[in-house]
């Protein structure tokens, strides 16, 4: 009966939310676990500690025995745990104290894990191999926080946060979902792995990419470097979710072999997005790396402007919407060298040409056309923007001046 009421009063806080889905068992943002969980207790709280790996909203606090080496947190299945396609278990911890948590699967042939020494007063990520233990028929994982240590007092408070079963690599096409433990091609970047900060919407996964970028470097960038031809032949087209406090390009580029280069709209703020690149044309360029540049070209920024990106990878499809949107707007040529011209299914009102730096030098009104051409010829060799505005949205596009 105290463990059945301990389960009722965990998650009382999480009615408002849809139940948790495996292999995750639960990151305290998703609603009610996946499993059972009881034990010595544990609470949803806000995140005291927002800091690091971890600035979610919501972690775990669970209250340990520190008189009592082996009293637990049990997690029960009642059923065996497939541990096929991921047999890894990860979690985030904060403790105030040097400890270890050692981690054993019960209820078939048992098995234990011990975590190294955590540090102290900072969010870690533990993470078990449980692989020599997927034909063992468990049912259990049991967590010992402190294991085996007595000298604590009846109420240790450690925390603990996206608890989840994940694997070791993600596997091509996806490069990086950042639930496994490790991209299919190394990124290299400020990039890490964190909790997802901005959860809901098209994004519910646990984790996601934070970038931070050099925003008065307007070249800086994230290098996916495959060492060898990148195939395209059955997934041309890029893809990945972006959360941006700002409104920013992404600009996608292949290098190594024919280079290709090709820019997002702007993307909205405070909303993830999906975006999506076709490199169709580039298939036979013999290309070796991806290129992210954020906020291309901007040099407006500060030295530590912040990005959030999931679930990268290469498609065979781009989805009706995003080909009826490519469709709507075109212009041409780029590079251009006298004229640039624009053509658009929807009126467009007025336009606006500015540099790198967000100087307009170009802009006409009531402009009330589908199609017209804009006289670049006095514009230096370089890298600019048209804003165009039409009734119900604005179309900004790069142009390259030759």
């Amino acid at each position: 009966m105290k463990q059945i009421i301990f389960f009722l009063i965990i998650f009382i806080g999480y009615i408002s939310y849809s139940q948790c889905t495996p292999p995750v068992v639960t990151n305290f943002e998703c609603g009610m676990p996946t499993q059972t969980i009881l034990g010595n207790g544990i609470i949803s709280i806000s995140n005291p500690f927002e800091s690091g790996i971890n600035n979610s909203s919501n972690v775990g606090q669970y209250t340990d025995n520190g008189t009592s080496g082996w009293d637990n947190l049990l997690i029960d299945y009642n059923t065996v745990i497939d541990l096929s396609s991921n047999p890894y278990l990860s979690f985030k911890l904060y403790s105030t104290s040097s400890i270890q948590v050692m981690a054993k699967l019960e209820g078939g042939t048992a098995v234990e894990k011990w975590s190294d020494f955590s540090g102290t007063n900072s969010w870690e990520e533990f993470n078990y191999d449980f692989s020599d233990a997927v034909n063992n028929g468990n049912t259990k994982l049991v967590l010992f926080f402190n294991a085996g240590v007595e000298t604590g007092t009846a109420s240790d408070k450690y925390y603990i946060d996206d608890i989840r079963w994940t694997n070791s690599t993600n596997v091509l096409p996806i490069i990086s979902d950042f639930e496994s433990l490790n991209s299919s091609i190394p990124l290299t970047g400020n990039i890490q792995t964190v909790s997802n900060l901005y959860y809901g919407g098209i994004n519910s996964s646990t984790n996601v990419g934070q970038y931070t970028d050099d925003g008065t470097n307007g070249w800086d960038n994230l290098l996916i470097d495959y060492n060898t031809v990148i195939d395209l032949s059955s997934n041309p087209y890029l893809s990945f979710k972006l959360y941006s406090t700002s409104s920013i390009q992404v600009m996608a580029k292949l290098e190594g072999g024919t280079a290709v280069e090709k820019w997002s709209d702007f993307s909205g703020t405070n909303s993830w997005e999906e975006f999506n690149y076709d490199f169709s044309d580039a298939v036979n360029n013999g290309n070796t790396k991806l290129v992210l540049f954020f906020n291309a070209g901007v040099e407006t920024g500060t030295t530590s402007d912040m990005y959030y990106i999931d679930d990268m990878r290469w498609t065979n499809t781009l989805s009706v919407e995003k080909i009826n949107k490519i469709s709507d707007f075109i212009s041409y040529p780029n590079p251009a060298k006298d004229f640039i011209y624009i053509k658009s299914i929807f009126e467009i009102n007025s336009y606006s040409i500015f540099d790198v730096h967000g100087k307009v030098l170009i802009s006409k009104e009531n402009i009330n056309k589908k199609s017209f051409e804009i006289d670049v010829s006095k514009l230096i060799t370089g890298n600019y923007f048209i804003r165009n505005n039409l009734k119900d949205e604005v179309k900004i596009i790069r142009i390259n001046k030759e």
